[in-house]
C-alpha cells in the first residue's frame, strides 16, 4: 500500500528535498503532494496557543476565533509573531515545486498555487502549468492571500472542466464561503485542508454527503482527538494523510518529524481498510478520476 502524504509545503530553508527523501524514508512515506513556499520560514507556535484555538473554534463562540487569528496580523497582511514580521508571498513559486519534481518525479508530486487577487489570469496560469508532469491540481489559499473564495470562481469552473482536484484552505467570512464554489461547480473535487479549518464540524458533514468533498489532517493546527472527530463524522474515504511540513512537531534533532501526524492516523479507530485509504488510497482515487 503506497503512504502519499497530500499536503505538504516546499521551502528548502527548513526542510530541502535529501532531508525531506531521509525522513520519508525512515517513516514509510512514498511520496509527497508539495506546495510552492509562500511565506518566510516560521517560528515553532506554543502549543498552549494552538489549544486555545481549536478550543475557540469547536465551541459555539467559534466566530471569537477570528479576533484571535486577526491579531496575529500587520495591517498590510503579514504575520507578526513574537514582535518578529513574516512576510506572506502574495505569488509563490510554482517553478520550485516543478524543479522538485524533476529531480525526483517517482517522489513528488505537486499543487499549483494560484491567488486570483493579484494575477491578471489565474486561469492562463493554471494552463501554463498543468502542462507539467506531476502537477496534480490548484492550491487556494483565501484566508492569507485575504479575497473572496468566489473570486476564485474562473479557477474552479476550469478545474471542474479538466477533473482538476482543488486544495483550499478556508479563511473566516467570505474567505470560507465553499458554497461559492461548491454550488456552480457541483462535480468539482475540493480538498479542505486541515480538517475544514475554521469551520470544522460546521463542515464535515456536508463533506460527508457530498461525493466531491474531502478533507485532509494535516498542520499542528490540530490535534490527535480533533482528527479523530473528523475521521469519525466525515468518514475514512473521506479524510487525506498530510502533514504540513516543515511546519510545526519539531523532532529530537528540531526538525520536523515526519511521523507524527502518520501516526495519528495509524491509531485512529479504524478498519485497517480504513487506515489504507486515508494514508493513500484515497488519494490515489482522487487523481485516477482525472481525465
Amino acid at each position: 500500500m503506497p503512504v502519499i502524504d497530500a499536503h505538504a509545503h516546499y521551502d528548502p530553508r527548513m526542510l530541502d528535498l535529501p532531508s525531506a527523501l531521509a525522513k520519508m524514508d525512515r517513516v514509510g512515506v512514498d511520496k509527497v503532494a508539495l506546495i510552492p513556499c509562500m511565506n518566510d520560514p516560521l517560528p515553532h507556535t506554543p502549543e498552549a496557543l494552538l489549544t486555545l484555538l481549536r478550543s475557540i473554534l469547536m465551541s459555539p463562540l467559534w466566530r471569537l476565533g477570528q479576533q484571535l487569528v486577526d491579531a496575529f496580523y500587520t495591517p498590510d497582511g503579514h504575520l507578526k509573531l513574537r514582535g518578529e514580521v513574516y512576510k506572506i508571498y502574495d505569488l509563490p513559486d510554482n517553478n520550485s515545486v516543478a524543479e522538485a519534481m524533476k529531480s525526483y518525479p517517482d517522489r513528488f508530486l505537486g499543487w499549483i498555487f494560484l491567488n486570483p487577487k493579484v494575477m491578471d489570469d489565474p486561469v492562463q496560469e493554471l494552463e501554463r502549468w498543468r502542462q507539467v508532469p506531476g502537477f496534480i491540481g490548484v492550491k487556494l489559499h483565501p484566508h492569507w492571500h485575504h479575497y473572496p473564495l468566489r473570486d476564485a470562481l474562473p479557477i474552479a469552473r476550469r478545474c471542474e472542466e479538466l477533473d482538476l482536484p482543488i486544495l483550499v484552505h478556508l479563511g473566516f467570512g467570505d474567505a470560507g464561503e465553499w458554497g461559492t464554489l461548491v454550488d456552480p461547480c457541483p462535480k468539482l473535487r475540493m480538498l479542505f485542508a486541515h480538517a475544514g479549518m475554521p469551520f470544522f464540524w460546521r463542515l464535515w458533514g456536508e463533506v460527508r454527503c457530498n461525493p466531491n468533498l474531502f478533507v485532509d489532517v494535516s498542520s499542528p493546527y490540530l490535534s490527535e482527538r480533533l482528527v479523530r472527530a473528523a475521521i469519525h463524522t466525515c468518514g475514512a474515504h473521506k479524510v487525506l494523510y498530510g502533514t504540513d511540513a516543515p511546519y510545526g512537531f519539531p523532532g529530537q534533532d528540531h526538525s520536523y518529524d515526519y511521523a507524527h501526524i502518520k501516526r495519528w492516523v495509524e491509531r485512529a479507530p479504524e478498519t485497517s481498510l480504513g487506515i489504507e485509504r486515508m494514508l493513500g488510497t484515497n488519494v490515489e482515487r482522487l487523481l485516477s478520476e482525472q481525465r
